[in-house]
C-alpha cells in the first residue's frame, strides 16, 4: 500500500494529475520563409500569448520605426544588428540581446549579414497583414510560413 501511495504522490507532484494544454512541436527549419522586403526574410510561430520569429536580414535592411503592444526580447545569433530604441543606438552582436519595452517606439538596421531571434509578449497577432506587397498574391491561407 505505502508503494502505491509514493507512486501516486509522485506522480500527483509530477503534474500528471493537472489539467493542461499538451505541448506542441513546430519545425521551423522546414517553414517557407515569408518574405517582409528585399533582403528580410522572417519564419515564424504564434500562440494565444507569444510569438517567436527567426529573420534573416541581409546587410542593409532597415526596418523603420514602429512599435507595438508586445515586449520584444531580440537575440543576434549571427551578425551585427543596430536597434535604435526611443533616440538610443544599441548596436548588438553575435551573441547579443536587447529587451525593448512595449509601446517603446524603435528601429532596426541590420550592419551586416545577420540572423535575429525575436520574442514577443503577448503575441504578434497583427502579423498576418505583415508582408511585402511586391509578391506575386496568392489567397491567404492563414498560416505562417506560407508566404502571406
Amino acid at each position: 500500500m505505502r508503494r502505491y501511495l509514493c507512486v501516486g504522490l509522485a506522480a500527483a507532484a509530477l503534474g500528471a494529475c493537472s489539467s493542461y494544454d499538451t505541448a506542441t512541436v513546430h519545425d521551423i527549419s522546414g517553414m517557407k520563409p515569408d518574405r517582409i522586403s528585399p533582403g528580410l526574410m522572417r519564419r515564424y510561430i504564434s500562440t494565444d500569448n507569444s510569438s517567436l520569429a527567426i529573420y534573416d536580414m541581409r546587410r542593409g535592411v532597415k526596418v523603420p520605426v514602429h512599435s507595438h503592444s508586445s515586449e520584444q526580447v531580440s537575440y543576434v545569433q549571427a551578425g551585427r544588428i543596430r536597434f535604435v530604441v526611443g533616440g538610443q543606438i544599441h548596436d548588438l552582436r553575435r551573441g547579443q540581446a536587447i529587451v525593448i519595452p512595449q509601446n517603446a517606439p524603435h528601429s532596426i538596421e541590420a550592419l551586416e549579414d545577420s540572423i535575429e531571434i525575436d520574442f514577443f509578449v503577448p503575441s504578434r497577432s497583427d502579423w498576418m497583414k505583415d508582408v511585402d506587397e511586391r509578391q506575386p498574391s496568392a489567397p491567404p491561407s492563414g498560416q505562417p510560413g506560407s508566404g502571406q
